[in-house]
């Protein structure tokens, strides 16, 4: 599939989709929650417009969250070679020309232009990330231009008829960069184009403005936003660990969307702490950067140094247990070892931290398929075939599963074997934490009901 018929639908890429969206929802992520679906209109043209953290998993997220074959735009230099110009058309990404890859070729986004017409007319679902490019914080930066400019000039060229709907989208991630994390996606409600005909027909610029600050309202609800730099991860590791006691508050499970609200109104209750009593804020915030330092010379979490204290039999359980399903976990851990280390090995060389969890979604999702036929065509062969490949197929994944687990379940133990350590010593650093850890309960439970 090239330019011509990106619009189309493409039975090789919904096939392709398939495979991809497992891989994405089900392995890659612990868990993807999508959220207010409903309010997508269907059947209508659209524009998908979404906060950009994350390169290519932006996209991907977007893209497993409906059945639409959406198309995207990304920058022309990614284009330059003919065979990856060709896949990126056949994952019906379009190109956008801008004047630093020469005022000549300016000329080109006319013909893409033409195309976007084409993909919004269709009703596929056109997405643009309105930030421009991605940043690896949870802020909503100042919004470009260039989804009103395309979307008033696809209305003017039909002569108003399309009543195209700017759909916002906020893309939430707890981690970046980590394979089994968990990924938001929630849906807002849509902006009718139709709201600012008399604005763009009296003053373009004045359009421009007006759509783009109401989408920016629009977006910052749908994700997490931290407005401070200075006290950046003050915010992010009091709105996950006390999420729970947030949602409690406020009455809500202790589901994803739940938690989601949860963090987003502490940090509210955090930035009016701050606005009110900044020189309280402050001496509070140091004690949470002290206590993260701390967490980080004892290599504990705030999770695990706040938990009680396990017996000494629960301990001895414990090891009991990985002691005895050792062999399974070196089963899955070796059998898997290729393919689940060689993307973060290679990720780690990239020198945008943002694009390094899409690197290893893509290889991973090749690597994994390649080298499980390659151990069952070896196995075939020295036994012949018959049963023996099958089972062993089997097993590749569940083994995997397990060590994965397994290796979860090991840490865990270590961080308590840590603490009866620190305990018995009586290690001055961990009896500093947990004071101040107390003191940082304390002065939240504080927070959240005030």
């Amino acid at each position: 599939m090239g330019i011509k018929n990106i619009e189309k639908f493409s039975y090789r890429f919904y096939l392709l989709k398939f495979y991809v969206k497992f891989w994405h929802d089900k392995i890659f992520y612990k868990r993807v929650t999508y959220v207010n679906r409903q309010k997508v209109p269907r059947n209508e043209h659209l524009i998908f417009t979404a906060n950009h953290q994350n390169a290519l998993m932006d996209a991907l997220a977007i893209e497993f969250s409906l059945r639409n074959q959406f198309v995207f735009v990304a920058r022309s230099d990614i284009f330059k070679r003919k065979f990856i110009a060709g896949l990126l058309y056949f994952l019906k990404i379009l190109p956008v020309y801008r004047i630093r890859d020469g005022y000549d070729s300016l000329k080109k986004n006319q013909e893409i232009f033409q195309k976007t017409m084409d993909v919004i007319q269709n009703k596929n679902g056109f997405v643009i990330m309105p930030e421009g490019d991605h940043a690896g914080f949870r802020r909503l930066r100042r919004l470009r231009k260039g989804f009103a400019r395309i979307a008033f000039q696809a209305e003017e060229a039909t002569d108003y008829s399309l009543n195209i709907k700017i759909v916002p989208v906020g893309i939430t991630y707890n981690n970046y960069e980590s394979y089994r994390t968990d990924l938001l996606v929630v849906f807002g409600d849509p902006i009718s184009l139709s709201e600012y005909y008399d604005d763009y027909k009296e003053n373009q610029a004045v359009a421009f403005n007006r759509l783009t600050e109401h989408l920016s309202e629009k977006m910052r609800p749908l994700m997490i936003e931290i407005a401070s730099v200075e006290d950046y991860d003050v915010y992010w590791g009091l709105s996950l660990h006390y999420r729970k006691q947030a949602c409690e508050v406020l009455g809500l499970k202790n589901q994803p969307y739940d938690k989601f609200r949860g963090q987003r109104y502490i940090i509210s209750k955090l930035e009016n702490f701050e606005k009110v009593r900044p020189e309280q804020f402050s001496d509070f915030a140091k004690k949470v950067k002290q206590f993260q330092g701390y967490l980080k010379s004892l290599k504990l979490d705030s999770t695990s140094l706040s938990k009680k204290n396990l017996s000494f039999v629960s301990l001895l359980l414990r090891i009991s247990f990985l002691i005895t399903t050792a062999p399974i976990f070196f089963y899955g851990y070796i059998n898997n070892i290729l393919p689940y280390y060689l993307p973060i090995f290679a990720a780690k060389k990239i020198p945008d931290v943002q694009f390094r969890s899409s690197f290893k979604f893509v290889l991973s999702l090749f690597l994994f398929p390649v080298f499980y036929l390659i151990q069952v065509f070896l196995i075939g062969k020295i036994f012949h075939w018959g049963w023996p490949p099958a089972v062993y197929f089997v097993s590749l994944p569940l083994a995997a599963a397990f060590a994965w687990n397994y290796a979860k379940f090991y840490k865990r133990t270590i961080n308590t074997f840590r603490r009866f350590i620190y305990k018995f010593k009586k290690n001055k650093d961990f009896e500093e934490a947990r004071n101040l850890q107390e003191e940082i309960s304390t002065m939240m439970e504080k927070i959240l009901v005030s």
